[in-house]
């Protein structure tokens, strides 16, 4: 009998404490009589908001609102769209990128935001190796308000890059100030400024008076809370007992569980996934037969239906869902749940008997779960294989670092940008290659799509791409993850504030 894992339990006494803690925080007023405080919740708990320092997505929505973007990427459709930079512009073959930035910015520390600042800004995230940009050969102020990125090969995805966490410009000198520290005393100049953190437990952002438009909007509110809840009593409680105004990442329980009261539900699709992340640098899972067989053996339909509670029953192949510019129907559907073909695969690969796999899974329900239903399904393959459930610092040493196990049950939150998203993929120093083994063909296919000049030209490239990892499966997707959003009738803005990610805009949200 499967066994999946439920927040459910000591509800009663952890909601009393969750709700009574949220209600300390007033109802529509930041406790101090001051203004508007907008009250959110959300499941996952942020580290740290340097956008330059480890990523595990929890942190995204509230580094949106404190940098402002080089160029603005759209929460909603992933369309780019000026911030600092006003325009840009390609020349030498996609090897030169120049930008044309707004003048007389500054920093919420009170620091010039010019060219300068952005060359330092980038030139400091990229020295902690975190993020890479291909072929980066030099990045040139000229004057304040130019900056041109010179590269050694074709590059038409850094405008999206620039999009992304690289391109959330920091203050240089409120990094160079708080060094190690920068992350939990983040500098930006976006309309909202971090004033509280408490880890595991909320974050408070504040309106910084001095925003200047640069992508993002005026702030809406005077101050943002949100609190950590992931319990799924609690996380209803507050919402109908009037002590959260808005809540993202709920649990899939919430949108029943909210039926026929006052409060707003969405839930959709994006580019966030869950997957099993796969370590080709050793043991059975060299062989790609093998990753095939697994996939073969997996109900991805019944997969996400038991495990998301029927809100959705929609398997990933591929990076972007249906309905969205990047995803390809004719790729759709390339590993339909087939049982006889994943024996068959199997037995190819040397293994009539089956044979035994080590798994972790990240400590969280979802992920559990998965690892779950997972196990009894490969199981009738004659794949055996447990996942430990493991936090994610543990998890994650023990998957790539320490290599003690070949499967991982985890979830992808890239982009919206592809680039990100197909490095991370099929290329060979991505964080998400344990082992860093070459994909092949997949440096191959990032680097077609980095020299495709217009969008016809891209769609193919990233068809090719999504055609390798299929093939190659250096992860195995399972299904889109629904994100599961919530508000009340006093909130505006609330539908727009979803992205393609998974993630909430906070900028877009403010009180009636």
């Amino acid at each position: 009998m499967l066994r999946l894992r439920r927040n459910g339990f000591r509800a009663a006494a952890l909601t009393t404490v969750l709700v009574a803690a949220l209600a300390a925080c007033g109802s529509g007023s930041d406790g101090s009589g001051e203004g508007k405080t907008l009250r959110t919740i959300q499941s996952l708990n942020p580290s740290q908001f340097d956008p330059c320092g480890p990523a595990n997505g929890s942190e995204t929505a509230y580094m949106a609102a404190i940098y402002a973007p080089l160029i603005r990427t759209d929460p909603g459709t992933g369309e780019l769209s000026p911030g600092i930079a006003t325009k840009w512009d390609f020349s030498d073959g996609l090897k030169t990128l120049t930008l044309d930035l707004k003048t007389g910015l500054k920093f919420q520390d009170d620091t010039a935001l010019d060219a300068a600042a952005v060359k330092k800004s980038i030139e400091q995230c990229l020295a902690l190796e975190n993020q890479t940009i291909p072929g980066l050969e030099s990045i040139e102020a000229e004057g304040a308000g130019t900056v041109v990125f010179k590269l050694s090969e074709p590059g038409s995805g850094l405008p999206e890059l620039l999009g992304s966490r690289l391109g959330l410009i920091a203050s240089p000198a409120a990094r160079e100030k708080s060094g190690d520290k920068f992350g939990a005393e983040p500098v930006g100049a976006g309309p909202y400024r971090l004033t509280g953190f408490v880890p595991g437990a909320s974050v408070t952002l504040q309106k910084w008076g001095g925003y200047q438009e640069a992508g993002l909007p005026a702030a809406k509110v005077d101050r943002i809370t949100s609190q950590m809840i992931s319990d799924p009593s609690a996380q209803v409680a507050a919402l109908t007992g009037g002590q959260a105004d808005f809540a993202w990442r709920l649990d899939y329980s919430a949108p029943k569980a909210l039926t026929g009261t006052d409060v707003k539900t969405e839930h959709k699709v994006g580019t966030s996934m869950t997957n099993l992340a796969v370590d080709r640098s050793q043991g059975p899972l060299r062989d790609k037969r093998v990753r095939q067989a697994i996939s073969y053996a997996i109900d991805r339909s019944a997969l996400a239906s038991a495990n998301t509670a029927g809100l959705s029953d929609l398997g990933a192949g591929q990076p972007y869902p249906p309905g969205t510019a990047y995803h390809f129907g004719d790729l759709a559907g390339a590993y339909p749940h087939d049982p006889g073909k994943a024996k068959e695969l199997l037995a190819e690969a040397g293994h009539p008997d089956g044979l035994t796999l080590r798994a972790a899974s990240l400590n969280s329900p979802a992920f559990v779960n998965n690892g779950v239903v997972v196990s009894d399904q490969l199981a009738k393959v004659g794949i055996k294989v447990e996942f430990e459930a493991k936090d994610i610092g543990e998890a994650t040493k023990g998957f790539y670092v320490d290599h003690s196990y070949d499967l991982m049950s985890s979830g992808t939150n890239a982009g919206p940008d592809w680039l990100s998203i197909y490095r991370r993929l099929l290329t060979t120093k991505s964080a998400g290659n344990a082992g860093n083994v070459p994909v092949p063909g997949g440096e191959e296919a990032v680097k077609r799509a980095n020299a495709a000049d217009g969008d016809e030209e891209l769609k193919a490239a990233l068809k090719n791409a999504a055609s390798v990892a299929l093939e190659e499966l250096p992860i195995i997707p399972l299904y889109y993850s629904p994100t599961v959003t919530a508000w009340g009738g006093n909130v505006t803005g609330g539908a727009e504030s979803i992205a393609l990610n998974g993630e909430a805009d906070l900028t877009a949200l403010g009180l009636k």
